[in-house]
């Protein structure tokens, strides 16, 4: 990581800037590419957060059998991590394989979430995929030097090795199975940065599949791409819109530069929004499950930065990627207090030592040691984590390294 930021520096001191597609006017500024969901509760178009979530809970209320009846509503969101997505994968599949865990209505994906949730979305087979990709690859399986790109394009590495794999995975058979579950009401959203506006863009993967567009098999690998592309690291992807008969690019990057962690919809009223009984909306048994691929409150190991602008800048990423994930976590866990849904989060334990595992590379080795930690902890219970304290002025217990 040292390095990928002594080159940021150099990038910005020393580099001009490359050309880039077209960018929107900025009257275009907030258009929205195909396949995204427009998060205006007011909005009736088809890819919008109205259709997209009001159909599933409108289509919830119809299988009620008696008016008594709790209809239970399960979400899962996945965190960012890199490569340390090894954690969550093991958790899941672990408790997968012990046999209580819950058809999710909804899956949520973001960075190496978002690399991860299709595939536990699917469950099954798809399962062993996942468990290959984050125990068996290795870095140059997904990520080759580019050391002149930096010179004046800005990222160091080529991901066209992950570009090639994803094409490769996400083929029609895969798109298949989740517009099978789209259909049958289940939901899988991927969120990526634009960074253009700096706003995030949500992306309704399912309807994706579900299209008669023959670049739905392209712009589904894109958007896995896109949110899991670490600027400066990778490039960014450029995604598409058209106005007034003119095509124009909005850059993309990795969903976790803005949020760690994420749910749309948690503090609409739907019972008013979707015309529902009052009722309806009280017989709802909402869980959120979050699997984190990292530890909570992580930054609990003391080390003394030295005087250079990598160290420097390193720990200034380190310090605001903690304090993201603790903000995104907390906003997550407010909106369920608000709303009277349980939330249960699932990290990597605080007793078990530090794994180094530097999440933008790829090691077997340490990934199969944080898979098994994630599987035990699936497979044999974990004690949730069900409240979350957050202050200000927060002072950690730093341990000895």
């Amino acid at each position: 990581m040292k390095q990928t930021l002594f080159i940021f520096i150099s990038v910005v001191l020393f580099v001009g800037c490359a050309s880039r597609p077209p960018a929107p006017p900025a009257k275009y500024a907030n258009s929205l590419p195909w396949g995204a969901i427009n998060l205006d509760i007011n909005s009736d178009e088809n890819y919008s957060i109205k259709h997209s979530l009001g159909d599933v809970l409108k289509q919830k209320v119809q299988m009620k059998k008696t008016p008594s009846q709790k209809i239970p509503f399960d979400i899962l969101t996945l965190t960012g991590g890199g490569s340390r997505g090894a954690f969550g994968t093991g958790f899941l599949i672990g408790w997968t394989e012990k046999g209580n865990i819950p058809k999710f209505d909804i899956v949520t994906g973001i960075s190496t979430g978002a690399v991860m949730a299709p595939f536990i979305f699917l469950g099954k087979d798809e399962l062993q995929k996942v468990k290959n990709f984050y125990t068996k690859t290795n870095t140059e399986d997904v990520f080759q030097k580019k050391w002149l790109s930096f010179f004046g394009f800005g990222y160091i590495m080529d991901a066209e090795p992950l570009k090639k794999l994803f094409k490769q995975t996400f083929d029609k058979e895969f798109l298949d199975k989740i517009a099978y579950e789209y259909k049958h009401g289940r939901r899988l959203y991927i969120g990526t940065t634009n960074i253009d506006t700096g706003q995030l863009t949500v992306w309704d993967m399912g309807a994706i599949a579900s299209s008669n567009r023959a670049d739905k098999y392209q712009k589904f690998c894109d958007i896995i791409y896109a949110s899991s592309a670490l600027p400066v690291y990778l490039p960014p992807q450029y995604m598409e819109i058209e106005e007034d008969g003119k095509k124009y690019y909005q850059m993309h990057v990795d969903g976790g530069i803005y949020s760690q962690v994420f749910m749309i919809g948690l503090t609409i009223n739907w019972t008013k929004v979707l015309s529902l009984k009052q009722s309806d909306k009280e017989n709802f048994d909402v869980t959120l499950y979050t699997v984190a691929n990292r530890k909570y409150r992580q930054r609990d190991i003391y080390l003394p930065v030295e005087q250079s602008p990598f160290n420097i800048i390193e720990a200034y990423v380190l310090t605001e990627m903690d304090l993201l994930f603790d903000r995104s976590i907390y906003r997550l866990y407010t909106s369920c207090q608000d709303k009277g849904f349980k939330f249960k989060m699932a990290t990597i334990p605080d007793r078990m030592p530090t794994i180094i595992l530097d999440p933008t590379e790829f090691k077997p080795e340490q990934m199969v040691e944080l898979f098994n930690v994630g599987y035990q902890l699936g497979y044999k219970g974990i004690k949730w984590k069900e409240k979350i304290d957050f202050h200000e002025y927060d002072n950690n217990k730093f341990k000895g390294k």
